[in-house]
C-alpha cells in the first residue's frame, strides 16, 4: 500500500511540476512569427554572428540575471488537494535546488556580475524594474542588492527550443514568444531580458541537468563565455546589429 501511494505521489509531483514549469516560464501558446518565412526577420544568417559578438561584449560590461523557479503553483495545488506532506517536500526540494544553483554561480562564475531572482518577478525584469527583487545567498530578498547594468541577459535551468524566433526588433520583443519544440533539458539556457532564447554562435546553453553537478556546469559555461569573448572583444557592431542588442 505504501509503495503504491509513493508511486502515486511521484506521478502527481511530476505532472504538476510540468504544469507549473509551463506557467512560470510564460510558455502559453502565442501567435508566432517565423524568421525563416517572415519578412520581419530577413537576413538572419547574416546577422547571427555579428549579433552574438555584440551580445558577448555587452554582457561583459553588463550583468547576468539567474531566474530561479518557485514551483508555487504545484505547491498550492498539492495543499488544496490535502497533500500537505508532499507540498512540504516539493517546497523543501525547490529551496535546496535553488540554493545549489546560487552556490554554484557564486563559486564558479566570474565573467560578469551575477544576480538572482525568483520567476515571479519575470515581468519586472522585462520592464527593467530591478529594485528590491534580488536574492542574497540565503534566497532572501534584499533591497540592498542593486543591479545598475543597462544590459543584462537571463540564465535559467530549462529547455532549449528549436525556436522559430530570429532577431526580434525591440518594438516586438515584449509580445514575442518561443515557438517550436523543446529539444532538450539543460542546466543553463541564456535568454535576453524578454526571455527570448539567444542564437549560435553565442554560447547560449550548457548541457547537463543533475543538480549535484551544477558547479561543474557553471564552470564550463563561464569558460565558454570567456573563450567567445576573448575571440571577439574588439568587435565593433554596426547600427543595424546594435539595434538587436537590448
Amino acid at each position: 500500500m505504501v509503495q503504491k501511494l509513493n508511486s502515486l505521489y511521484t506521478i502527481l509531483f511530476f505532472s504538476m511540476c510540468m504544469t507549473c514549469f509551463s506557467q512560470e516560464n510564460n510558455s502559453l501558446t502565442p501567435k508566432i512569427d517565423n524568421y525563416k518565412t517572415d519578412s520581419s526577420y530577413l537576413h538572419f544568417s547574416k546577422l547571427s554572428g555579428p549579433v552574438a559578438k555584440a551580445q558577448i561584449n555587452a554582457l561583459k560590461k553588463g550583468a547576468l540575471l539567474v531566474r530561479l523557479k518557485t514551483n508555487v503553483n504545484t505547491i498550492q495545488r498539492l495543499k488544496q488537494a490535502g497533500n500537505m506532506d508532499l507540498a512540504t517536500q516539493v517546497e523543501r526540494e525547490t529551496f535546496l535546488n535553488n540554493k545549489a544553483i546560487v552556490r554554484a554561480y557564486l563559486k564558479e562564475f566570474n565573467f560578469c556580475p551575477v544576480y538572482f531572482f525568483y520567476s515571479t518577478y519575470s515581468d519586472s525584469v522585462k520592464q527593467q524594474k530591478l529594485t528590491g527583487i534580488f536574492l542574497d545567498s540565503n534566497l532572501v530578498q534584499s533591497p540592498s542588492i542593486v543591479c545598475s547594468a543597462s544590459f543584462y541577459l537571463i540564465a535559467e535551468q530549462g529547455s532549449v527550443y528549436n525556436s522559430s524566433l530570429g532577431f526580434v526588433p525591440l518594438s516586438k520583443a515584449m509580445t514575442a514568444k518561443e515557438n517550436g519544440t523543446a529539444s532538450k533539458e539543460v542546466a543553463i539556457v541564456v535568454k535576453n531580458r524578454f526571455f527570448i532564447q539567444l542564437h549560435d554562435p553565442f554560447p547560449f546553453f550548457q548541457n547537463g541537468y543533475a543538480i549535484k553537478k551544477f558547479s561543474t556546469y557553471v564552470k564550463k559555461f563561464n569558460a565558454s563565455l570567456i573563450n567567445f569573448y576573448t575571440k571577439n572583444q574588439n568587435f565593433q557592431p554596426s547600427p543595424e546589429v546594435q539595434s538587436f542588442v537590448y
